[in-house]
C-alpha cells in the first residue's frame, strides 16, 4: 500500500454503503414490467395492444379492449447468475410474477360501450443475486484503508465517523503517523506492499405494484384509462470486502474483514395515463405518462470489522492479534421520487392470425430526488450526483405473435434498456458503474380453450459492466517543502457479466 499525506478532506466518496446515492435511484427505476407470461413472451410490447392484464400498470387504456371478465395468475421461476473477473456468484427463487381481474360492463349497442375495472399485482424486480468479486495483488495499487485514512481527514479519534472511520480506527487499521506544528493530525493505514481483495455480496427482496385501473371504450376505436399503483419494496443486503496482506509485512497486518447490513423498505404512489386508438382495423396506436413515483422510505445500517495481526516479540515468537469493533445501528426516514416516464407504442394487427407490435419508452433518471421528512434538504450532494451521473433513458420492445390454430399461438420477443449513465460520469466520482445496455430475448406459446387459457414464457436477460471496490479523488502531497498534487486512489476495474432466465406460466378464465 502507498503511504499518503492527505490534506483535509474535500470530497468523500468511499466504499460505505450507509446513506443513500444515484445506485439507489437506478434500483427502483429500471425494470422490466412484463407480468403475464403472453406479455413476457412478447418483450413486454403491449403498449398498443391491450387485452392483457399487464397493461394495467404499462398503459391504463388496454383495459378498455377486455369485452368480457377476465381472471390470472401467474407463477415464475427465476434464476441469476453473475460471472465476475473468474469467479461467479448464482441465486434462484420462485415467485409469483402476476395476479389479477378486470371486471367488463362492455356494452356494445352504445358508442361509450361501457366501463371496464381491474385490479391487478405485478413483481417487478426480485432481489435475489449473489456476487463474488477478487483481485489478485499482482492489481492491487492501493488498499481500501487508504481511503479511510482520507476520509479521517484532520479529525481526532473521537471524532471519527462512528459507521466508518471509528470503528476502522478501534480495528488497529488507521493509526496517526504525524504530531507536529504544521500537520497536528494525520491519518494512515498499514505498510502492507501487496494484498488480495475480496468482495461478496448477498441481497434479497422485491419491487412490487397494485394496479387499480378504469378505462372505457369508445366506437372500438379510441381506448382510454388511468391507473392509480401503489408501489411496495423491500431490499436486504449484505456486504463483506476483505483485504489479505503479503506474508510477514511490515507493519504486521495480516488481514481484515469489513462487512455491512443495509436493509431499505417502503411505499409510494404514482399515476398513469394512457390511449389507445384504432384508425383502421389493422393499426393500433398507443401512448401513456407516468408521473414519479413518490415514496415514503425507512433506512436501516450496520458496519463491522475485524482485523488480524500478526506481532513478533523476542520472547514469544509470532503471535496473530484480532481487533473486532462494530458501529450503531442507524436508522431514519427519508423520501424519494423516482423519475417520469412516457411510452409510445404501435402495433399491427393482420386479420386473425398475427400481430407485430413495438414499444418505446423514455425515461428522465435525471429528475429523480432525494428528501428528508423536514423542509430541509439533506440531500442536495446526492440530487446533484443524480443529475450529473445519469442521462435519459431510451428503451425499446418487439413482440410478435401468431395463431397456428384458434387453440394454439407462438410467441417471440426482445426488449433492449440503453446504459442509464452518461459517456464521462459525475466529474469528481471515479466510482461510477461503466454500465452496458440490458437486453432480453424471449419465447412461448399460448393454449385457449374458450374461457380458460395457459400461456408459457422464457425470457433471458443480460447485461455486463464494469465497478470497483472504492475509488477517492482528493489532494494529497506532504507540508513540508514538497508539491501538493491532485491523486485518485482507485481498485482495479472488476469486469461483471450477468445472464437471468425467467420461466413463466400463466392460467387465465374468461367470465
Amino acid at each position: 500500500m502507498k503511504k499518503l499525506l492527505v490534506l483535509p478532506a474535500l470530497l468523500l466518496i468511499g466504499s460505505v454503503l450507509q446513506a443513500q446515492n444515484y445506485q439507489d435511484i437506478l434500483r427502483y427505476s429500471r425494470y422490466s414490467a412484463e407480468g403475464t407470461a403472453r406479455s413476457a413472451a412478447m418483450g413486454g410490447a403491449f403498449g398498443a395492444l391491450g387485452g392483457d392484464l399487464s397493461t394495467l400498470n404499462t398503459n391504463p387504456a388496454g383495459i378498455g379492449v377486455f369485452r368480457k371478465s377476465e381472471v390470472n395468475f401467474t407463477s415464475l421461476l427465476d434464476f441469476s447468475h453473475i460471472k465476475s473477473s473468474g469467479t461467479s456468484g448464482s441465486a434462484s427463487q420462485y415467485y409469483i410474477g402476476n395476479v389479477g381481474l378486470v371486471y367488463s360492463l362492455y356494452t356494445p349497442g352504445s358508442e361509450w360501450k361501457g366501463v371496464n375495472f381491474g385490479f391487478n399485482y405485478t413483481n417487478f424486480s426480485p432481489y435475489k443475486h449473489n456476487l463474488n468479486q477478487f483481485i489478485g495483488n499482482e492489481s492491487s495499487d492501493y488498499s481500501l484503508t487508504s481511503i479511510w485514512a482520507y476520509q479521517a481527514g484532520n479529525l481526532k479519534s473521537e471524532r471519527l465517523d462512528p459507521f466508518s472511520t471509528g470503528p476502522v480506527y478501534d480495528a488497529k487499521l488507521i493509526y496517526q503517523s504525524v504530531d507536529d506544528y504544521y500537520n497536528p493530525i494525520f491519518w494512515e493505514g498499514p505498510a502492507a506492499e501487496l494484498i488480495n481483495q475480496q468482495k461478496r455480496i448477498r441481497e434479497e427482496g422485491y419491487l412490487g405494484e397494485y394496479a387499480m385501473t378504469i378505462g372505457t371504450n369508445y366506437k372500438d376505436q379510441l381506448y382510454l384509462g388511468v391507473t392509480v399503483g401503489l408501489q411496495s419494496t423491500y431490499h436486504k443486503l449484505y456486504s463483506s470486502y476483505s483485504e489479505i496482506g503479503e506474508a510477514n509485512a511490515p507493519s504486521g497486518f495480516d488481514m481484515f474483514n469489513y462487512y455491512e447490513y443495509q436493509r431499505i423498505e417502503g411505499d409510494g404512489i404514482n399515476l398513469k395515463f394512457g390511449a389507445i386508438y384504432r384508425p383502421i382495423p389493422q393499426l393500433r396506436l398507443g401512448v401513456s405518462i407516468h408521473t414519479p413515483t413518490w415514496y415514503n422510505m425507512s433506512f436501516e445500517y450496520r458496519s463491522g470489522i475485524d482485523a488480524w495481526f500478526n506481532r513478533t516479540d523476542a520472547t514469544l515468537g509470532r503471535d496473530r492479534t484480532q481487533y473486532s469493533s462494530e458501529s450503531p445501528l442507524s436508522e431514519y426516514d427519508f423520501k424519494m421520487r423516482t423519475p417520469w416516464r412516457a411510452i409510445f407504442s404501435v402495433a399491427g394487427v393482420l386479420g386473425r392470425k398475427a400481430i407485430i407490435s413495438m414499444d418505446y419508452e423514455f425515461v428522465d433518471y435525471p429528475s429523480a430526488r432525494f428528501t428528508d421528512n423536514s423542509f430541509n434538504d439533506d440531500y442536495q450532494y446526492e440530487n446533484d450526483e443524480i443529475k450529473a451521473t445519469y442521462t435519459n433513458g431510451h428503451n425499446v420492445r418487439f413482440g410478435a405473435e401468431y395463431r397456428v390454430s384458434s387453440a394454439f399461438s407462438l410467441r417471440g420477443g426482445y426488449s433492449l434498456q440503453l446504459s442509464p449513465y452518461k459517456e464521462k460520469g459525475f466529474s469528481f466520482t471515479y466510482d461510477i458503474p461503466k454500465g452496458d445496455k440490458l437486453q432480453t430475448l424471449s419465447g412461448g406459446f399460448g393454449l385457449n380453450f374458450g374461457s380458460f387459457y395457459v400461456d408459457a414464457a422464457y425470457t433471458y436477460r443480460f447485461s455486463k459492466d464494469k465497478t470497483v471496490f472504492y475509488s477517492n479523488y482528493g489532494y494529497y502531497g506532504y507540508y513540508l517543502g514538497e508539491d501538493i498534487t491532485e491523486e485518485v486512489i482507485q481498485a482495479q476495474d472488476i469486469a461483471n457479466k450477468y445472464n437471468e432466465h425467467q420461466a413463466r406460466l400463466t392460467f387465465g378464465l374468461r367470465f
